[in-house]
């Protein structure tokens, strides 16, 4: 306190472990980025070396000024029926009367008043005046009050409004109030014995807390102190709040006073600050719960869809599979002796029975578009309902990674690249060419024909042509026996030429079916991998956020809990109560 020495040691180490604790607050809270609070700690602290501050509150007309004027003696302070002060209005001591402007809805007027020297005297403007900065210039200064005075006039004595402030002093700002019924000479004494009463039983019911009442009649009193009317002066009850204030409050008490009120201040900031970090924390655990559900979620939908997807791959194989199917069906009917030999006098060569008829068959080029489309159209399906799903969480975030921000375009653009991927690779398995087959098949069936033909020439001609000169040196019987074999070697040379063809296609067919199915499941794999990506990775964002804040939230609170604890250890050192 300015100019003031503190003889209590142990309330001088007080203040100074308040003060301290005080320079540690403003640091956290500005850490925090808390600049409202912030500055409000800063008055605080600065104001624990000023003198012991009381502030006058209450609504206009009730007698604010007039009190004060009436505790100087003299009017100092401009009174009306109308809001007259706009702004705060600190009363300190000084050789002579005078008046500056500090700052906007602040200025400072100094009386050569001896009880000056240990307290600061605040006027504000009214709680409930028709100017709406007023209440806002209250609020940004209340925190500042070691003790509030607050008027009352009798003939409205504790309004909804003066309520309302009071249980904000009491609640919010844990601020000590004095109540003063002003204008008591406004009523009779049976009158006053009824509205006193009155008061305290509504502070206690509605507040919860028994104040301390004092009636006064400020313009009796400054009108007995100008006339130096003793009889006056003690009807205006002028003389109990005087004794209150500068006398039973003594030194010690107050100074005890300037240090319980930081602390109390605080003990309601951080039970707030508290509540909201527990909540905030609360939040991001079941935010950081709900990714986890999801992302098993999302690895459960890829599990299906990648299962769902090998259907696809059968289908493949079936379409593949059919056509080995319709070409044992017609190297079995067509690729026989009989019909080989029939087509020679055929208008229609073996090589057009194929392309004809294996054209007018299901070809699987076909079933291959059919089945990219369909899986295409799968995978787009189900890329679209897993951003929906992450939607369905992602609400509490504002348009990052949801269906809105991804866009109906970007859907439609995956769905043709993936289709475009999948027909223009599948163009190198479509090496099933009808007119090369048919001219392979040709050549199969031509070379077996002539083979054919050579042997059972040759059989012939050894019966026929060499039967006889071969008598002279074997048995006919021999004879026989070797053109017959011969003759059967011939059979069997188109049946062997259509086993080897159809085992030769067969491996090329298997071949590309392999190669196509295969192909299509990888992409279709890679199409769902990066849809459960895109997603994993926006909601990561989300988590890693906020895990991030999480940790920040529990530093706070973990920081703000050894301050509590401080600022209980204070308040237990306290023992001051007004009576």
């Amino acid at each position: 306190m300015t100019n003031v020495i503190i003889k209590n040691k142990e309330l001088k180490r007080t203040l100074k472990e308040v003060s301290e604790l005080l320079k540690d607050v403003e640091s956290f809270f500005a850490g925090m980025g808390h600049t409202d609070i912030e500055k409000k700690i800063r008055d605080m602290a600065k104001q624990m070396a000023e003198p012991f501050y009381i502030i006058v509150a209450g609504e206009y007309n009730s007698g604010k000024s007039s009190f004060v004027n009436a505790l100087l003696g003299k009017k100092i302070l401009r009174v009306g029926p109308t809001p007259t002060t706009h702004s705060v209005v600190l009363l300190t001591h000084g050789d002579s009367f005078s008046q500056e402007q500090l700052q906007e809805h602040m200025s400072r007027v100094t009386y050569p008043l001896d009880a000056l020297k240990e307290i600061t005297l605040v006027d504000t403007p009214g709680t409930n005046s028709i100017f709406v900065e007023h209440e806002t210039i209250i609020e940004n200064f209340i925190h500042r009050a070691e003790l509030v005075i607050f008027i009352t006039s009798s003939d409205r004595p504790l309004t909804e409004s003066e309520r309302r402030f009071i249980q904000l002093l009491k609640g919010k700002w844990g601020r000590k109030v004095i109540i003063v019924l002003n204008k008591i000479d406004l009523k009779t004494e049976e009158e006053l014995n009824e509205i006193i009463p009155f008061i305290e039983k509504n502070c206690y019911k509605l507040l919860g807390f028994d104040p301390k009442v004092i009636a006064l009649s400020s313009l009796m009193a400054t009108t007995a102190k100008a006339n130096q009317d003793q009889e006056l002066l003690r009807k205006s009850n002028v003389g109990e709040i005087e004794d209150f204030i500068f006398e039973k409050m003594d030194f010690d008490i107050k100074m005890e006073l300037k240090s319980l009120s930081p602390l109390r201040f605080l003990t309601n900031v951080f039970t707030d600050l508290k509540k909201d970090l527990e909540t905030k924390i609360a939040r991001y655990n079941s935010e950081i719960a709900g990714i986890e559900r999801l992302e098993a979620r999302l690895k459960s939908k890829r599990e299906d869809m990648q299962d769902y997807s090998k259907k696809y791959k059968l289908e493949i194989e079936s379409a593949f599979s059919r056509l080995k199917e319709r070409l044992d069906t017609f190297l079995g009917y067509h690729m026989t002796t009989r019909a080989l030999m029939a087509s020679v006098f055929s208008r229609e060569k073996i090589g057009d029975k194929f392309k004809k008829e294996m054209s007018s068959l299901s070809n699987p080029l076909h079933d291959l578009d059919r089945v990219i489309d369909d899986a295409v159209d799968y995978i787009t399906r189900n890329n679209r309902a897993l951003w929906e799903i992450a939607l369905d969480y992602k609400k509490v975030e504002q348009g990052t990674g949801d269906v809105e921000s991804l866009g109906e375009h970007s859907f439609e653009d995956r769905k043709n690249e993936l289709q475009f991927a999948l027909k223009e690779h599948s163009r190198e398995y479509r090496e099933f060419d009808l007119v090369n087959e048919a001219d392979r098949i040709r050549a199969v069936a031509q070379g077996g024909l002539v083979n054919f033909l050579a042997m059972e020439g040759a059989a012939v001609a050894a019966i026929a042509g060499f039967g006889y000169l071969l008598t002279f040196f074997l048995p006919a019987a021999i004879i026989m026996v070797g053109a017959m074999a011969l003759a059967g070697i011939g059979f069997t040379v188109i049946p062997h030429k259509r086993k080897v063809y159809r085992t030769e296609i067969s491996k090329r067919i298997d071949n590309l079916s392999d190669r196509c199915s295969n192909f299509t499941i990888s992409e279709l794999n890679k199409a769902i991998d990066r849809v459960i990506e895109d997603i994993e990775n926006t909601v990561a964002c989300f988590r890693d956020v906020r895990w991030s804040e999480r940790e920040i939230c529990m530093k706070h609170l973990a920081e703000l809990n050894r301050l509590s604890d401080r600022v209980r250890g204070l308040l237990g050192k306290s023992s001051t109560e007004l009576k």
